[in-house]
């Protein structure tokens, strides 16, 4: 048999090409927008920029946040200090270490959100991360549209 001569009568079993080639669309369509998802916040923490800013511990309080372990998932306790910017806002930090009514320097990102100390960058892992779904989206799209193109001819 030549690859002229190829076989038209469906198998038993198998869903039909069609089928497939949407399939395969519909997650190469979703695996991109993952993509566009992990990259663009991956790239906003990167471009943060965290100014210092002078504020009082007025307030704490306790919350519970779920926390899974290898055990099975429990309520755990967290320490929230309220801090009052200089500007008059209130704003919620997570820490067991600040003093209610000393003085404290948090750090304010672009977007508002105040933290105890600068968070991390994002490391090589993350951008890994998104490396490889952006190559696993595009191989997927190739192979969908190779299966698009082959029910054509």
């Amino acid at each position: 048999m030549t690859t002229a001569n190829r076989r038209t009568v469906d198998r038993a079993g198998y869903p039909p090409p069609a089928l497939t080639a949407a399939v395969l669309a519909l997650f190469a369509i979703a695996l991109a927008v993952c993509a566009v998802v992990v990259v663009g916040d991956t790239t906003a923490r990167a471009l943060a920029s965290y100014t210092p800013v002078e504020a009082i511990v007025v307030d704490d309080r306790t919350e519970e946040a779920l926390v899974a372990d290898r055990r099975g998932s429990s309520q755990v306790p967290f320490r929230v200090a309220i801090v009052e910017l200089p500007d008059g806002v209130r704003a919620d930090v997570r820490s067991d270490d600040l003093v209610v009514g000393a003085p404290v320097t948090v750090y304010r990102s672009d977007s508002g959100a105040v933290f105890a100390t600068p968070p991390a960058r994002p490391g090589a892992l993350e951008w890994a991360l998104g490396a490889a779904i952006v190559a696993a989206a595009v191989v997927l799209a190739i192979v969908a549209v190779c299966s698009v193109l082959r029910l054509r001819s």
